[in-house]
């Protein structure tokens, strides 16, 4: 079974259990606890723990022993304590194992038994969109299918970023890019560095992107067309300081010779269905400089709502966008 990397959304962590740990999760035990989940291991080790906060609120784990799995299937459990259900914290948990097990592993369906008593399971399973099986061992059985890492609508394809996608990187870095997308002072540290430490530098970034793909908070793709590879760039941020914590704040690019051809707007609702299947995320927020008119028609092609606007502090306006996920 491999170890859980520390996954986040932006809210909830999953990581492995640590020294003392144990002893938390068996005091969270209460009746519902043991009216759904039995006595409980003396010595428990979950694949990882539920935390919120920084303090351990639950477990999520699974298993492979049950004669009933089939290849590749595995079966699911959590428990978050009494004080914190009722929040959504085991919907995320669930999710976050769930993208643990597709890019970590090879299982490609998990399973839930739930007692039919269990309200607020059912109530996880359905949140978590697990597909009602019937009935096995007394329980109500449930499968689904793990998500994919890249998602497609035929035109465009999002997907992790790779090494291979530096030169198309270092083209994009245009005016454009760094007038609407980096922070104050970033130009001039990227104008004072060599051609060859703006390209050591861009790589460091790809390759920072690629290795944060599998723990989040914040997912980035590239963006692929029909007849070329990374043409524009997104992501979702789920610890944004300027959105809710635990949604997300998408924000994207498109690359000099591939404006105005719709790829950006695809690859944004893409990005939505990527947080629908790997995340709890409830709403997505797109965060835009009121000047930026092909930005904003990118927000309202993807039936995001103007919701806010503000001022920043050096006197840009801004306009936060929100659309349901």
């Amino acid at each position: 079974m491999p170890v859980l990397r520390p996954t986040t959304d932006g809210l909830v962590l999953i990581r492995p259990p640590g020294a003392g740990d144990a002893e938390t999760l068996i005091a969270g035990r209460d009746e519902i606890f043991h009216r759904f989940l039995g006595d409980g291991d003396e010595e428990p080790r979950p694949i990882g723990c539920i935390l919120v906060h920084d303090e351990i609120i639950g477990w999520v784990d699974y298993d492979l022993d049950r004669e009933w799995l089939k290849p590749g299937e595995i079966n699911v459990g959590y428990n978050v304590f009494a004080p914190h259900r009722g929040k959504g914290y085991a919907s995320r948990a669930v999710q976050l194992l769930a993208h643990h097990l597709v890019v970590d592993t090879d299982h490609h369906t998990a399973t839930l038994l739930i007692d039919s008593r269990n309200r607020r399971s059912l109530a996880v399973a359905a949140r978590t969109r697990f597909v009602d099986c019937g009935r096995r061992d007394g329980n109500t059985y449930f499968k689904r299918r793990l998500p994919p890492l890249t998602y497609s609508d035929g035109v465009v394809t999002i997907r992790r970023q790779r090494d291979d996608d530096l030169d198309a990187d270092l083209e994009a870095k245009d005016d454009q890019q760094i007038d609407w997308l980096w922070l104050p002072g970033h130009r001039e540290l990227w104008e004072a560095m060599t051609a060859a430490e703006q390209r050591a530098h861009a790589l460091r970034g790809l390759r920072a992107n690629r290795d944060a793909f599998g723990t989040g908070a914040k997912w980035s793709f590239a963006v692929d067309a029909p007849d070329a590879e990374y043409v524009a760039y997104v992501d979702c941020d789920l610890a944004n300081e300027h959105v809710p914590a635990g949604e997300a704040n998408i924000s994207y690019s498109s690359h000099p010779a591939h404006r105005g051809k719709g790829y950006v707007s695809r690859a944004v609702r893409l990005v939505m269905r990527f947080l629908a299947d790997h995340t709890a995320a409830r709403q997505a927020h797109i965060l835009v400089d009121a000047e930026n008119v092909a930005s904003l028609r990118v927000a309202d092609a993807t039936d995001a709502t103007p919701a806010e606007q503000w001022s920043t502090a050096d006197g840009r306006q801004m306009i936060r966008h929100v659309r349901d996920i």
